[in-house]
C-alpha cells in the first residue's frame, strides 16, 4: 500500500469518524443539554407559583417515568442496581424526588457506554409514554420516511438539515393532525396529561448529564475504532457507506424530532401552569 493510498484512507476514516461524532454524540448531548435546561425553567415555574409539594402531586407521574426511564436503561447495560426509589415522597436531603443507584464495572466497555444513554434515558421514556398516550388517545397513522438515495457524505450539509426538517415536520404534523381530529375530551385530557407528566420527567439533573459526558468519552473511543474499521470495509463494499450514511442521518433525525417534541410538551406544561398561576395571583394581591 503506497503512501497516496494510505493518506487517502486516513481522511476517509477521519472524516466518517468526524461525522459519527458530531451526529452520534454531540448532537445527543446538546440536545440532552437543552432539554435540562429548559425543563427546569418549568419546574421553576411550578415551585415557585405553587409549592415545593407541588412537584409531587402535580409531577408525580412524570417522576416515576423519569425515574423508570434511568431504571430500564441501567438494567439494559447490565448495571447492577443497588436501590432504586420512583417517588420519593419523604424528600431526599439532595432534593432529587425520585432516584435510582447503580454500580458498572468501569473495565466493561458495554456498561461504561451506557452512562451515556442512562443519563439521557428520561427524554425516551418521558417521549415513549407520551407517545402511547397520543396513540391510545388520538390514534395517529404515521408515514415510513426513509432517507432519500442522494444522502451521503459528499453531500453537503444544507441537504442534511433540509431532510432532517422535512421528516421532522412529517411526523409532527401527522400527530398534529390526529390529535385535532380526535374528540374534545380527548384534546383535553390529552393536553393535562402532557402538562402534568412533562413538569418533572424531562428535567435532566447534573448528575444525569455528567453520567452522559463519562459515557461520552468510551463512546468516542468506540466511534474512533469503528470509522477505522468502516473504512477497510468500504474498499470491498462501496455501498455499505451510503447504507452507514443513511441510518446515521436517519438517527440524527429521531434526536431532532424528540428534541422538537420536548419542547412542545415542555411549553404546552408551562402554559397550563400560568393559565393556573394568574388568576391564583390575583386573587392573593386583593
Amino acid at each position: 500500500m503506497d503512501t497516496t493510498v494510505l493518506e487517502s484512507l486516513t481522511l476517509q476514516s477521519g472524516k466518517l469518524a468526524l461525522f459519527l461524532i458530531v451526529v452520534l454524540i454531540a448532537w445527543p448531548l446538546v440536545v440532552g443539554w437543552l432539554t435540562s435546561h429548559l425543563a427546569r425553567v418549568v419546574q421553576r415555574t411550578l415551585v415557585v407559583n405553587f409549592s415545593e409539594r407541588a412537584q409531587y402531586w402535580v409531577g408525580g407521574l412524570g417522576v416515576i417515568i423519569h425515574e423508570l426511564g434511568h431504571l430500564v436503561f441501567a438494567l439494559l447495560f447490565m448495571h447492577r442496581i443497588s436501590s432504586f426509589k420512583l417517588l420519593n415522597l419523604s424528600g431526599n436531603r439532595d432534593g432529587s424526588l425520585g432516584s435510582v443507584a447503580s454500580n458498572y464495572n468501569p473495565r466493561n466497555w458495554y456498561q461504561a457506554l451506557g452512562n451515556f444513554f442512562i443519563g439521557l434515558a428520561p427524554m425516551f421514556s418521558g417521549i415513549f409514554v407520551l407517545t402511547l398516550l397520543i396513540q391510545f388517545l388520538c390514534h395517529p397513522d404515521y408515514t415510513p420516511v426513509g432517507a432519500p438515495e442522494f444522502i451521503n457524505q459528499q453531500q453537503p450539509l444544507i441537504s442534511y438539515a433540509q431532510f432532517a426538517w422535512q421528516t421532522a415536520q412529517t411526523w409532527l404534523g401527522e400527530t398534529v393532525t390526529a390529535v385535532l381530529t380526535s374528540s374534545w375530551w380527548q384534546q383535553v385530557l390529552l393536553l393535562l396529561l402532557i402538562g402534568t407528566i412533562s413538569t418533572t420527567t424531562f428535567s435532566l439533573s447534573t448528575a444525569d448529564l455528567k453520567s452522559s459526558w463519562q459515557g461520552a468519552k468510551v463512546y468516542l473511543f468506540l466511534v474512533i475504532v469503528l470509522s477505522i474499521v468502516i473504512t477497510g470495509v468500504k474498499l470491498g463494499k462501496p455501498n455499505f457507506g451510503n447504507s452507514l450514511d443513511q441510518f446515521v442521518l436517519l438517527t440524527g433525525v429521531v434526536w431532532l424530532v424528540l428534541l422538537i417534541l420536548i419542547c412542545i410538551c415542555l411549553l404546552i406544561s408551562w402554559l397550563e401552569l400560568m393559565v393556573i398561576a394568574l388568576p391564583l395571583r390575583l386573587f392573593k394581591s386583593r
